[in-house]
């Protein structure tokens, strides 16, 4: 960019220059809550040396509107809900997020919840699918969620939740599933099961870009994205235990599993636009070759059939990633404000190259791959009068 409050491009700039603010006006009590924000971060805007910076580029806002029963009446104890919209724009103008949603929250007498949450997102201009090339349209989406508890005040507390999107104009769709069991044997003992299954697809899922002087309406490139068939399992296992008020013991377990395969891959037609070009089906060729001992499966795409266009490869994307995540802390207050720390930490990650979701494979292969052990000790002394 070009001075503080100016984002034209600058090919021979060394330094850049941006600001960013955010404001947020609300009332958060009482019968009406509403609130109006905005978030605003210049494309120059560049804190990395000090902190941790996600994107610049971008003019968000939002506002929301609601309001909340918190007198018990005669079948509800608490209820709250709300509505609201917010939308984002690049210093392009390009309008890279709109969605507008409701929120919807019950708490029943016997002090069971439910929770709800719906979002409507149109399709929208995206600056960042391409990973630094054109602008491109994003499948709008519906989004869902539902989640029912149970009273939380009882030794065995039940949640389940449900989330569910679905593509607008597009076969992308996803679905979570997230049930979770919370123990309390003892008042000082707490465990915690919480299971995940999440089922995505997407049909504009990045693979690679590739150099190709032939390809003038992407400004000499091709960028390659594929239908993806991703799953994912895991369980989230929590264990406290509180011997005395000076001596506790913290478990917690992550085994996980993950999956994708790609096919169909792809690129669009031209920037701004939502239509994509199927390699094999809508333009061009594209082969396999499997994989060998020393080397992992190809794709070989001639975009163009006949044409000009020169061939170009990649390897095979398809994969299956597991790992398992463990560790044990043991807090012990040896005198008052002063305590230690005894930490165990193992984790364990394998992989394989294919998409196919295998539980049963992959649950016996995790113990199979080589840990990585870790042993921290801490120690704090309080040094007062």
């Amino acid at each position: 960019t070009d001075g503080l409050f100016d984002a034209r491009y600058r090919p021979n700039g060394n330094s850049l220059q941006g600001y960013g603010f955010y404001t947020r006006v609300a009332k958060n009590n009482g019968f009406w809550l509403w609130e109006a924000a905005q978030n605003w971060r210049s494309p120059g805007f560049e804190v990395n040396d000090l902190s941790f910076l996600g994107r610049a580029d971008y003019k968000w806002m939002n506002a929301n509107i609601g309001s909340q029963w918190v007198t018990p009446g005669s079948w509800y104890r608490e209820i709250v809900w709300l509505v609201g919209a917010q939308q984002q724009f690049n210093y392009d103008g390009d309008r890279t997020d709109t969605q507008a949603q409701v929120y919807y929250e019950n708490m029943f007498l016997n002090y069971w919840k439910i929770r709800s949450f719906a979002i409507y997102h149109p399709t929208v201009l995206d600056d960042r699918l391409t990973r630094g090339g054109p602008v491109v349209k994003r499948t709008g989406y519906k989004f869902g969620m539902l989640e029912i508890s149970t009273d939380a005040r009882q030794k065995a507390v039940f949640d389940f939740q449900v989330q569910g999107a679905r593509g607008v104009d597009s076969d992308t769709h996803t679905l979570i599933l997230q049930p979770g069991i919370a123990l309390k044997p003892a008042t000082n003992v707490f465990i915690s099961l919480s299971p995940t299954f999440a089922a995505d697809e997407d049909v504009a899922q990045y693979v690679t870009a590739v150099t190709d002087p032939t390809a003038t309406s992407f400004y000499g490139k091709r960028y390659v994205f594929a239908f993806l068939k991703a799953r994912t399992l895991s369980l989230d296992t929590r264990v406290n235990w509180t011997f005395n008020p000076n001596l506790t013991l913290q478990l917690f377990a992550q085994p996980f599993i993950a999956s994708g395969a790609y096919s169909s891959f792809r690129e669009f037609a031209a920037p701004r636009t939502f239509q994509k070009l199927v390699y094999g089906k809508d333009v061009g060729t594209i082969s396999r070759t499997p994989a060998t001992a020393s080397t992992g499966a190809t794709y070989t795409v001639d975009p163009d059939g006949t044409g000009p266009a020169a061939p170009f490869s990649f390897g095979d994307p398809d994969f299956t990633f597991r790992s398992l995540i463990g560790n044990a802390v043991v807090r012990w207050e040896y005198r008052p404000g002063s305590t230690v720390f005894f930490v165990w930490t193992q984790s364990r990650t394998g992989s394989d190259p294919n998409g196919h979701f295998d539980f049963g494979a992959q649950k016996s292969a995790i113990f199979r791959d080589r840990p990585t052990n870790v042993f921290q000790v801490k120690v704090n002394y309080w040094i007062g009068r």
